[in-house]
Parts: C-alpha cells; structure tokens; sequence
C-alpha cells in the first residue's frame, strides 16, 4: 500500500562527524604533528561544512554508513589541501625590536592587546623595576610586526599592543613570539584578543582586577593572580585548548556556559553546586577569583 512504500531516510550524524575530525585535528596539533597556525588556511574551507549539510539532505535515502565515509573524505581532503597550501616562509629576515614605558608617576592602567598566529608570554617584572612595560619580539616575517599606543593622563595610563600586518592576512607565514611583562606593583585591567596562537600567562605576581580574553582556535594556558583581593575574568574561547591555573591560596567560584566542549574542573578544590563550581572558603576568602567561561567546541582544565 501506499503508506507502507514510503522510502525511509536516514539521519546522517554530521555534527558528529564534524567533532570527530576537529577533534583529530587539536590531536595533531597538540602532539606537533600539524601547527596551529594552519587554521589560518583550514578557516577558508568553512564552505565545506554547507556542502556536507546540503549531501546529507540530498542522499538522506542511502545508507547512512556510505554517506558518512563520503563526508569523512571531503572534511580530510581538504584537510590535505590546507596542509599542501600551507607554506610557511623561510625566515631570511629576522628583526627583533623592543619596547618599554617608564612607570613614572603611573598608578594604574589599561591594557588592550591583540594578537594572531604565533606565541605570546606575558608575565611580570622584577620587584624592583622602575618601567611599566617591557617588551620584546622577535619577528620572523618582513611583513608583521608590533604597533603600540600608549597614552597616559594624570595618574592612569592606557596601553594597546597589536600585531601590525603590513601586506595584508599573514597567518601562516612566519613566526611571531612576543614577550611581554608588567609591573607588579599598581592594578592593572586587561583585555585581550587572540587567534591560532599558543598563548602562556603568568599572571600570579600581578595585581589584575579585570581580565577579559577572547581567544580563537590555539593552546592556552593562564596561572591566575595570587594576592590581589577580587578578581573579575571572563574567557570566551573557540576551538581552542585552554588550561586555567588557580594558585592554591585563591579562593574561586566558576560559572561555565560550554558547547559541544571538554570541561574539566578540580572538583576537590571546587565543588559543584548548582550552575556554579566553588571554594569552601570562598566567601570568607581574602583572595578570589570570579570566573566565566563562555566555551564552544573546546577543552578546557580548571586546576
């Protein structure tokens, strides 16, 4: 009968397919088989993902097995092609520059940094340091560098460090590494911005109130303040590795929105209770952290 002719279509688990390969993609970035900087190339093949869902509309009466290996074949084949376009420059120029602000008069400041594809410290300076900032890069691409503004008013200044592209989109050809350090001695709020980068910050000797990251696609890790009061930080984090370091005499309460994510947190330390994990102590705590996460198709560690 008519009822009983009906075709049957089936459900391709395309969603599934596509955290499989981005998870071995991380896999092969996070064993140093591929570097991270090749989002920069594989981010154009987005196109792609539109065709996957367009063939699993069209061939939803075919088995479901054979329609899957197909789009495993299109998200690795243009893995392969990423990897075949991917052509670091050799480094024939190598420009290493410098920068540093005095302290002066400073009592506080802002910080706006924005970084793509390459490595980034930041830490702080020696006790005794009369500078605000320091800073060191070495450039291993003609066409990138640093700009900084710095601009200071009374007793506050603001600060922006921003990778400089001279001959347009650059990721992927060359390498960047910054390094930067703070004054450990006046309160600091930070903003910062990056994408395939391998990012560490040692924050536990600064006096951070504010931290605010976005951070796309790379491997990051961040020691939190350790004697600062309050601390206020929220991270946004997209296919990214993010591993986020609570010194053990910080007190923290942590909120965490995750999609499609890895969510590890040190439930010894932080027990879950509700849509919150959190210190024992923590409202009786001298030093403490108010964490966000906002994650999507990432892992992230709490320690």
């Amino acid at each position: 009968m008519a009822g009983e002719e009906q075709s049957s279509e089936h459900h391709v688990p395309i969603w599934g397919i596509f955290l499989l390969f981005i998870g071995a993609v991380f896999l092969l970035q996070t064993t140093n088989v591929l570097p991270w900087a090749l989002w920069g190339t594989l981010w154009r093949f987005w196109p792609v993902l539109i065709i996957i869902i367009g063939l699993g509309i069209l061939l939803r009466h075919y088995n479901v097995w054979l329609v899957s290996l197909l789009i495993l074949v299109l998200l690795f084949t243009s893995l392969g092609i990423a990897i075949w376009q991917f052509e670091p420059s050799l480094p024939t120029e190598q420009t290493t520059k410098s920068y540093s602000e005095p302290l002066d008069s400073l009592e506080r400041a802002q910080i706006e940094i924005d970084f793509a594809a390459g490595s980034l410290t930041i830490s702080s300076l020696p006790p005794a340091s009369l500078n605000f900032v320091e800073v060191g890069t070495d450039v291993r691409n003609g066409d990138t560098g640093i700009r900084v503004d710095f601009h200071r008013q009374d007793s506050e200044g603001k600060l922006q460090l921003i990778r400089e592209q001279v001959n347009g989109p650059s990721w992927g050809e060359g390498e960047n590494r910054w390094q930067v350090r703070f004054n450990r001695n006046i309160p600091l709020v930070v903003d910062a911005k990056s994408a395939a980068s391998n990012i560490d910050l040692d924050l536990s000797e600064l006096k951070i109130s504010e931290l605010r990251l976005d951070l796309d696609v790379g491997s990051y890790t961040m020691k939190m303040p350790s004697s600062v009061g309050t601390v206020n930080a929220y991270i946004k984090a997209d296919l990214s590795n993010v591993e986020v370091i609570i010194p053990d005499a910080v007190a923290a309460r942590l909120k965490a929105d995750v999609d499609l994510s890895i969510l590890e947190v040190d439930e010894s330390r932080f027990t879950k209770k509700g849509d919150y994990y959190i210190s024992q102590d923590f409202d009786s705590a001298k030093n403490r952290i108010e964490l966000e996460l906002d994650c999507d198709l990432s892992r992230v560690l709490v320690k």
